[in-house]
């Protein structure tokens, strides 16, 4: 039960926030519930008017904000939590209607928001870095960048949004809030509520089409842009400079021939359907060593048949459905390449419904291809793969065979062979004997085309600030 409102929200309207107020717009647009297909609330599209205000605004509102103390700010992070947490209960039927989430898995990203709040609350401020000699005194100190654009994606819009929002505040700066078009909702309302507690431009939202984005990145008053999103090759994104990213991955998953199998295989399930495999670390690649791999595959299978598929508010519910009918499109893709060559489905073949709502049942694949689409690429959505392996080095070969490098799990009770094993991983985040749990204590980012840069932990935190080394001659 969510705590006693310290505010009043209006829940069934939507609008940008600017400047500390709402701003509606001319053009609008729906978001869609995937569990219906049905229209949601309209919600703005920002012109170039509502860019430049908010960039402005943003300008005036990091002059002040910057000068005040960490102290101060951390304060103004509890204040803000007290009032997020009274709008648990109005949050998660939020992200049931435009992810459909379970209702269990609504509450657990609500609940993130709060963990995230109390783990900026505890950093303390970077210490400067001295350097002295007989000629000299050198200090580095950490400053605030400015003005931070955050591109938020679909998949988990409120903690992801947060994920950004606190280290931006806590360090000095304001953000300006780009909520993915799919899922604007949640995020909306998180910065709506956001108002109660910091000054106005501050902490903004805008929301719109595919001009908004490119308008926000290019802007030449923007000090850093943090994206999370998938990598495409014709994203403006992609083509600006000194402008961190994180991507999508294609998550391998090492099983040593130890593992305990009854204990392990629900984990490594979860690891690769969990929000119905729509998330960036979810295990995309399963390999599983050659001694157990047939009982570790029918373990698998087991844990993956009880998996219930459904609406938000179903009973026993585990997974909703595919966020948007172009991730549905493209997770059908998956199974209808793997039927074409013939793979073999031993979970989900036949589970494809059309009608209402993007409902697939998890799959998983049998020993395809090392070359298979369903290998190399990521579905982002609840279709895996699984492959035996005999030896480690050639395991860790296929493991890191992918341009992508953002997550990894090995499981084994050997625990000094997990480690060789994970030290050997070319990915930014490896778990051992887990599934990928990013959380806010520790840097999240990747390798390769996984990523530039990382967020989250302290050293997430240096990214939004700027060294500057003060040089004093004696």
């Amino acid at each position: 039960m969510a705590p006693s409102k310290l505010t009043t929200v209006d829940f069934n309207t939507f609008t940008n926030i600017v400047n500390g107020e709402p701003r509606s717009a001319k053009n609008k647009y729906n978001g869609i519930d995937p569990t219906t297909k049905e229209k949601l609330w309209d919600v703005p599209v920002a012109s170039k008017e509502d860019v430049e205000d908010a960039v402005k605004a943003a300008h005036e509102a990091y002059r002040k904000w910057s000068k005040k103390s960490w102290e101060e700010r951390q304060e103004a992070l509890d204040r803000f939590k007290d009032i997020y947490a009274s709008y648990m209960d109005e949050l998660t039927e939020l992200l049931m209607k435009e992810v459909g989430k379970p209702k269990r898995l609504g509450e657990l990203e609500i609940k993130s928001g709060l963990a995230f709040t109390d783990w900026h609350m505890k950093l303390s401020q970077p210490e400067p870095e001295q350097y002295e000699d007989d000629e000299k005194t050198v200090t580095t100190r950490f400053l605030p960048l400015g003005v931070v654009v955050a591109i938020c994606p679909w998949n988990y819009p409120v903690t992801l949004s947060l994920g950004k929002i606190l280290p931006a505040v806590l360090t000095g700066n304001a953000i300006i809030v780009k909520p993915s078009p799919f899922t604007p909702y949640s995020t909306l309302k998180v910065v709506e509520i956001a108002q109660q507690v910091f000054p106005p431009g501050l902490v903004q939202a805008l929301d719109g089409d595919d001009k908004l984005g490119p308008a926000l990145v290019t802007h030449p008053d923007i000090h850093k842009v943090s994206f999370t999103g998938e990598s495409a090759s014709n994203s403006p994104v992609l083509f600006t400079p000194n402008k961190p990213l994180q991507l999508g991955g294609n998550d391998p998953c090492i099983i040593l021939p130890d593992v305990d199998i009854a204990k392990t295989a629900p984990q490594v399930a979860l690891g690769a359907f969990l929000n119905s495999g729509q998330i960036c670390v979810a295990t995309k690649r399963i390999y599983i060593h050659k001694d157990i791999y047939r009982p570790f595959v029918d373990a698998l299978i087991s844990f993956t048949e009880q998996l219930k598929v459904g609406t938000p508010k179903g009973e026993n519910v585990m997974l909703g459905p595919i966020q948007n009918e172009m991730q549905y499109d493209k997770v059908k893709t998956f199974f209808e390449d793997s039927k074409k060559n013939g793979y073999k489905f031993v979970a989900g073949m036949d589970n494809l419904e059309e009608g209402k709502g993007y409902f697939i049942k998890p799959a998983i694949i049998d020993n395809p291809p090392n070359d298979s689409k369903i290998v190399t690429e990521e579905p982002f959505g609840p279709i895996v793969p699984c492959q035996p392996w005999e030896d480690e080095a050639e395991v860790i070969a296929r493991a890191n065979d992918t341009r992508a490098g953002l997550a990894a799990s090995v499981f084994g009770k050997d625990l000094e062979r997990c480690e060789r094993i994970a030290n050997q991983i070319e990915s930014g985040s490896v778990f051992i004997n887990s599934f990928a749990k990013p959380g806010p204590m520790a840097i999240f980012g990747g390798m390769k085309e996984s990523g530039i840069g990382g967020e989250w932990g302290k050293l997430g935190m240096l990214a939004y600030m700027i060294p500057q080394a003060i040089h004093r001659y004696k």
